[in-house]
């Protein structure tokens, strides 16, 4: 073989090696940009989750959604009354002071809810978007906090978790200890001075 021909051959094969490495760099490249796009997609998807459920909702869907939240947060209101009352009746205060501090939380919640509730639905009839929007979410803030409350009262624990029951003592006495009565006292007999009269006379 010439030298021309070989020369070809090897100009040939390098050409051939640059080309393959150029379409498999090509080809990682447009696997790797698709993987970040599906792995950036699925976070924006999960991330737009929340707004996509409240815009998704109509202006109906909000006020029933805002209303059912409302009933919800008074029956909770009620069954932590017949906790709070019960645990009365048992005279538990541990329990009583738990289930009142959460009672007034959920009442006040709920006033400020009652008024949430009616001002979306004011804004729905007024067609003011960006008001009744707003007030959705904070009526859905709300109920976030009393699904917390809830699960706040139910974890009130009463007094029983820190009774330790009837305390009862045992006392030990080492063998050959010996056995007399502590509180057996002995009285101490009383010695007798002897009397000696004086001399009859001063004479000896």
């Amino acid at each position: 073989m010439s030298v021309r021909l070989r020369a070809a051959f090897v100009v040939i094969a390098a050409a051939l090696a640059v080309g393959g490495m150029a379409l498999a760099q090509r080809g990682g490249a447009q696997r790797g940009g698709a993987q970040r796009g599906e792995e950036s997609d699925s976070g924006d998807a999960e991330a737009a989750i929340e707004v996509r459920r409240g815009a998704d909702l109509t202006p109906e869907d909000q006020i029933a959604e805002g209303q059912r939240i409302l009933s919800n947060g008074q029956g909770l209101s009620t069954r932590i009354q017949g906790m709070l009352d019960q645990a009365r009746r048992e005279h538990d205060m541990v329990r009583v002071n738990c289930l009142d501090d959460k009672l007034t939380q959920v009442n006040a919640h709920l006033r400020t809810l009652g008024d949430r509730v009616a001002s979306l639905q004011e804004s729905v009839r007024l067609g003011d978007e960006a008001r009744r929007n707003h007030e959705y979410t904070v009526v859905t803030v709300l109920g976030q906090n009393l699904v917390q409350l809830d699960r706040d009262a139910s974890g009130c624990v009463g007094q029983d978790l820190y009774e330790t029951g009837t305390t009862r003592v045992v006392t030990t006495i080492a063998p050959g200890t010996p056995d007399i009565d502590p509180t057996n006292v002995q009285a101490v007999p009383t010695e007798t001075v002897p009397f000696i009269p004086p001399p009859a006379s001063g004479a000896i």
